[in-house]
């Protein structure tokens, strides 16, 4: 990172932030207010994906290339998923992720990299062993949480299938884009933040799972 990123003081309010906003956020979906908060998700994401960042020692090239690499490949993989049915199936974003590309939110770029760090941060931390091992145990925690995330996707506007259920195509390939990213992480990304990654996905795992239930 840039100076950030041995803050301790920095990191506690990161945490603190993201756990006000996405709370914040869930009791707004569920009011009258539910189209604002929805439409301030691209917002949220960026800034969760900034903290993390920001957190993070990246302050050599490999690093910035390793992530720049997912992040070109995360999108590339998604326009053509979207434009023409490979990979994941038959699908298209909606409204509420922002700005769009080839019919893909600029900010599912970053979300692959957000996720990406996240998983393979605290499978870094809490795997021992083969990097093999870390990057199955980080890629399974991706799948995961796109499994929830699927059910409650098309009610929040991100983005829906032309089939239902969501085809097993799409965890499929999933899995094996994370396993390539996970690779390219850990193997670009010499320290990793640990603390911030693993509250992210409590925060993500909660967030949708709780909307899952109540919407």
């Amino acid at each position: 990172m840039i100076g950030l990123s041995n803050n301790k003081e920095f990191l506690r309010l990161s945490i603190f932030i993201l756990w006000l906003i996405n709370v914040s956020g869930f009791f707004g979906i569920l009011s009258d207010q539910k189209e604002f908060f929805l439409s301030t998700s691209p917002y949220v994401l960026t800034l969760t994906f900034l903290l993390l960042i920001l957190n993070h020692e990246l302050s050599d090239k490999k690093s910035k290339i390793g992530l720049m690499l997912i992040f070109t490949l995360g999108l590339i993989t998604e326009i053509l998923g979207v434009n023409y049915g490979l990979f994941f199936g038959e699908y298209s974003y909606g409204a509420n992720l922002g700005p769009k590309i080839y019919g893909v939110p600029y900010v599912i770029g970053l979300n692959w990299v957000l996720l990406i760090i996240a998983t393979g941060s605290l499978s870094d931390k809490l795997i021992k062993g083969k990097i093999i091992n870390k990057i199955l145990f980080a890629s399974i925690l991706m799948v995961l949480l796109d499994l929830l995330i699927e059910k409650i996707a098309p009610k929040l506007d991100y983005w829906e299938f032309v089939i239902s259920p969501v085809p097993f195509s799409n965890y499929l390939w999933w899995f094996i884009f994370s396993i390539i990213f996970q690779y390219i992480f850990l193997k670009t990304v010499k320290t990793k933040e640990y603390k911030l990654s693993s509250n992210i996905l409590v925060i993500q795992f909660i967030f949708f799972g709780m909307l899952a239930v109540f919407l």
